[in-house]
């Protein structure tokens, strides 16, 4: 096929630079001497035409990419036709860049025309060895440096990357007709192709619950597969060694956007700022400064006790699990996520694991699914809490990572695992209708300190639980102030969503009722280690100051959810950790 014949829509190479500059690759070029930065630009070329060819055109996109493979036999020839093609020859002459991986980026958009989902996250992997690292590898050949080894660990960053835009571009994906989430992980919880597309979820722009927990474990993954590879930075000097920790510190930070936005990726990417990007490039580059000295140190001395993972199974998995229940908690949970982070490590991620789990049992008690659906999840989770207490249970399911990090914490600190069942026997009784007539009825399996922080949840989400037919506040109180008819057993859950029939005197008693439970929860403090007991401070402070706003406006909650700035907590926390009260 020639230059002429290729379908209209082909960019030409000026449309293609013009849209270089806001882009990782071309932006992180900048930080190299001009010959290497020209190499680069070539290669982003061609990448983007290659792009173009299987994405964008109107006609054959087949045949253009037959087209653009026989364009790069002439290019290495050099005979090539299309400019941008024809910028490629200097640096596949002078770089002695191999065929193979072109060939494997034209192929990726091959694939793409005949595959629009992918089952299993070995399948995606497989596509992510064509799509993205073949860049990683020329990448090295233009700098002089590809050997098998950093070949290896650039195809970990590169397949985190990549792994990276799809959970950016779930939106924009499914418009064009392709799923890039393995169907396995959003069948694991519970997330369907109508979740992926605004109308699906009831809430334009909004993500469902199971779509923001199916890309939590997605940038999760991303993030393991981000470390694996981070060791390349390591093997590099100089310059090169500075663009590469760009390009890890640039995924970095758009997982960290994502995090940002609680996983709401249907209204646009969320994207990070050149600031962010600075600021994790700055932080990578500390972080490999001090894991060198850490490696001189290690050579002199002997591993600490108790570095090993507690169970038989993959550290890397187990690490995996940590930092997605971590993640879930800081997105999910910040109150409780600042009141931990004053724990030492192993206890703020066994913390963050229970979370994990509770959230889970909670969210299948809120989901939409039918009631017995509901209880059979419910059974599954209790099945896998049994296991736990098995001394030969092991990893059995090493792609749950909830569960992983569950054992594995079970294993380093006994976990009480009759309290989490407790948990899911709470959650039954939500699914069957279980009302709460007396507030004893409610607490009486609870501490004070879990009373009282739950009843500022539930003060909270007032609105949110009762426009869902929920209404977690004791019958009797809701009749004592009049908010449902003293006559009517049961009460109308939907009383509380008219903030006419909602008494403030009834929120300022359920306030005074969480504070009163603090002040004697809190006697647990003079108890505990200097860490614990300011973690408990943190997070009782953090709740406190809540159940403050609401009192100062008891029918706040019934229009919006009450909510401290990230400032207010921090300092609450700093306060604890000094032994202050927040």
């Amino acid at each position: 096929m020639l230059l002429a014949d290729l379908p209209a829509g082909v960019p030409t190479a000026g449309a293609v630079v013009a849209r270089a500059g806001a882009e990782n690759f071309p932006v992180v070029s900048r930080l190299l001497p001009r010959r290497e930065r020209s190499h680069l630009l070539a290669l982003y070329g061609f990448a983007r035409l290659v792009d173009e060819l299987g994405d964008t055109i109107v006609g054959d996109r087949l045949a253009a990419l037959d087209w653009l493979e026989a364009e790069l036999d002439l290019a290495f020839a050099g005979r090539a036709s299309h400019p941008l093609m024809v910028r490629l020859q200097p640096s596949l002459r002078e770089c002695a860049l191999p065929r193979e991986p072109f060939a494997r980026l034209i192929e990726a958009n091959r694939v793409d025309q005949r595959v629009s989902r992918y089952e299993t996250w070995e399948q995606l992997r497989g596509y992510c060895a064509l799509s993205a690292n073949p860049v990683g590898e020329l990448v090295l050949h233009v700098f002089g440096l590809a050997t098998p080894t950093r070949i290896a660990l650039s195809d970990s960053i590169c397949t985190a990357l990549q792994l990276t835009e799809h959970c950016q571009d779930v939106a924009e994906d499914f418009v064009s007709g392709r799923v890039y989430l393995p169907a396995q992980d959003m069948a694991r919880f519970g997330c369907t192709t109508a979740d992926l597309g605004s109308a699906g979820n009831g809430r334009a722009g909004h993500g469902s619950e199971p779509l923001r927990a199916v890309l939590a474990f997605e940038v999760a993954r991303a993030r393991e597969l981000l470390a694996d590879g981070t060791p390349l930075i390591d093997e590099l000097r100089g310059r090169p060694r500075l663009a590469v920790a760009a390009f890890v510190a640039g995924g970095r930070a758009a997982l960290g956007a994502i995090e940002r936005a609680r996983y709401e990726v249907l209204a646009g990417a969320p994207r990070a700022g050149s600031g962010r990007r600075a600021l994790a490039l700055a932080s990578l580059l500390a972080e490999r400064a001090r894991a060198r000295a850490g490696a001189v140190a290690g050579r002199r001395a002997p591993a600490p006790a108790g570095s090993a993972p507690a169970i038989a199974g993959s550290a890397p998995a187990i690490a995996a699990a940590y930092r997605y229940c971590e993640s879930l908690t800081r997105t999910q949970a910040a109150n409780f996520y600042y009141g931990i982070r004053l724990l030492a490590r192993d206890r703020r991620r066994a913390m963050c694991a229970v979370y994990a789990f509770a959230r889970r049992v909670d969210d299948i008690g809120d989901g939409s699914a039918e009631v017995t659906q509901k209880l059979h999840q419910l059974d599954v989770q209790t099945s896998a809490l049994r296991a736990l207490e098995s001394p030969s249970a092991g990893l059995r399911e090493e792609s749950d990572p909830v569960m992983v990090a569950l054992a594995d914490a079970h294993a380093r600190f006994c976990l009480p695992i009759a309290a989490l069942g407790e948990l899911i026997e709470g959650v039954r009784m939500d699914v069957h209708g279980v009302t709460y007539e007396r507030f004893e009825d409610a607490a009486r399996l609870a501490d004070e300190l879990g009373v009282a922080m739950q009843l500022t949840n539930i003060l909270r989400d007032l609105r949110e639980d009762a426009e869902g037919g929920r209404v977690y506040l004791p019958a009797e109180d809701l009749r004592r102030f009049g908010s449902i008819d003293s006559r009517e057993p049961g009460g109308a859950p939907q009383a509380l969503a008219s903030p006419a029939l909602a008494s403030p005197a009834l929120i300022l008693f359920e306030v005074d009722r969480a504070q009163a439970a603090f002040q004697r929860g809190l006697r647990l403090v003079p108890m505990l280690d200097r860490r614990a007991g300011a973690c408990v401070l943190a997070m009782s402070g953090i709740y406190q100051r809540l159940l403050d706003r609401i009192a100062a406006d008891p029918q706040r909650v019934l229009s919006e959810r009450v909510s401290l700035p990230a400032r207010e907590k921090l300092w609450v926390a700093a306060r604890s950790m000094l032994g202050g009260r927040g």
